[in-house]
Parts: structure tokens; sequence; C-alpha cells
């Protein structure tokens, strides 16, 4: 059965009326259990994907500093969770919840341009730009605590503090440049496909629902 939203006083008289939260998990095991995995290949593995690319980027950056302070072992789990772990999941369940969710409960209400930019500018903020922020903070702990790189005083030379962060940062800069523009276009591309592939499953199931309502519509005889 496909579902349709309509005003209470538009409902047939034989409708089915569910929450938004019925209606999602409905949804979600039409995407599951069909057929075609082509068909709804976005719908099922776009949020992992841009999972994978967040723990990425939060792995490459979060290394990138840790090799320049010599942290070596020290602190390298404490730094992982916040840096790759955190930022995988947030991305995962922020596109669920605010991207798909959505697209899913209200098809075609919202400018298809505009999810796909809100879902980029997501991705990007969460995936490249909170661990970029956070790595070298982490970084600049540890290193302090465990004496692996002489670090100037934060509150007695912030401005050599700052200096020796944009030595540290100035070689990743075209690489973060680069991560954000893959990571932005490859959003846009995922979330362009869910659009498209949630549409056309909704109009293969109205298909369907009209063709069992004409095979038992009683026949019609002429005599």
């Amino acid at each position: 059965m496909a579902l349709s939203r309509a005003r209470t006083n538009e409902l047939p008289t034989d409708a089915v009326i569910i929450s938004e939260d019925q209606a999602l998990r409905y949804q979600w095991k039409i995407i599951t259990s069909w057929d075609k995995i082509g068909d709804v290949w976005s719908l099922r593995y776009a949020p992992g994907i841009l999972s994978a690319m967040a723990a990425a980027t939060g792995a490459y950056v979060n290394n990138h500093y840790r090799r320049r302070l010599r942290l070596g072992a020290h602190g390298r789990l404490s730094s992982y969770l916040p840096i790759v772990v955190v930022p995988a999941i947030f991305t995962m369940l922020t596109h669920k919840f605010f991207i798909q969710s959505p697209l899913l409960l209200r098809p075609l209400t919202e400018c298809p341009v505009c999810t796909q930019v809100r879902s980029a500018a997501i991705q990007t903020a969460l995936g490249v730009v909170y661990p970029t922020i956070l790595a070298p903070f982490a970084a600049f702990m540890f290193a302090s605590r465990c004496y692996t790189y002489r670090l100037p005083s934060i509150t007695e030379n912030p401005r050599e503090v700052f200096m020796l962060y944009r030595k540290l940062t100035r070689p990743i800069i075209p690489a973060i440049s680069t991560i954000i523009a893959i990571q932005a276009f490859l959003t846009m591309y995922l979330t362009g496909k869910e659009e498209t592939q949630n549409y056309n499953i909704m109009l293969r199931m109205k298909q369907i629902e009209q063709e069992v309502e004409e095979q038992h519509m009683p026949q019609r005889f002429d005599l």
C-alpha cells in the first residue's frame, strides 16, 4: 500500500490513519525488503558512506597532528574516539534524522536543491570542520601532558601557540580544501539519488496499488 498525506476531511472512509513514526517504519520496511537493490541502494547505504568519509577525514587530520607532535601511541584511543568515531556516528544519525526522514515522510514538499545543499553543509560541518578544529587541540593537550614536543605556554605566549598551530596546519590546507569539495559533491550526489529513488519507489507503489484495485474491481457485463 502506498502512503499519502491528506487533511482529515479529505480522507476516504476506508483510510488507515497512522503516526509519522509508524509511517517511517513502514517506509523503511519497504526499502529493506525491496527486491532490486539497484533501486534503493542510495537510501540504504548513503548514511554509511557519509559516515565512512567523516571517519576517514578525522583519522587523516588526527594522524597529521599526532605525527608532527611525535605523540606515538600516547593518547591514541582518547583522541580517536572524539575525532574519528564521534563525527562518524553523528554524521550518520544527522543524515538519517534531518535528511532521510523528511525525504521519506514528506516527499516533494521541499526544493530538491535546498535539501542537497543542506545535506552537504551538515556533512562538511560534522565530517570535516569539526575534526579539523578538535584534532589540534587534542594533540596539543597530549603533547603537553606527555612531553613529546616543546610547546609554548598558552597563557604566557598565546601568539607563539597560534603561530605553531599555523605552521602545523599549513601543509594540509590544500588537502582539507579538496576533502571539503569532494565530500560536498558526493553528499549532494547521494542526496539527489535518494530523492530520485524515493520518488520512483513511491510511483511504483501507487502503480502496484492501482493494478491490485483494478484486478479486484467487479467486471461489468453489457447485455
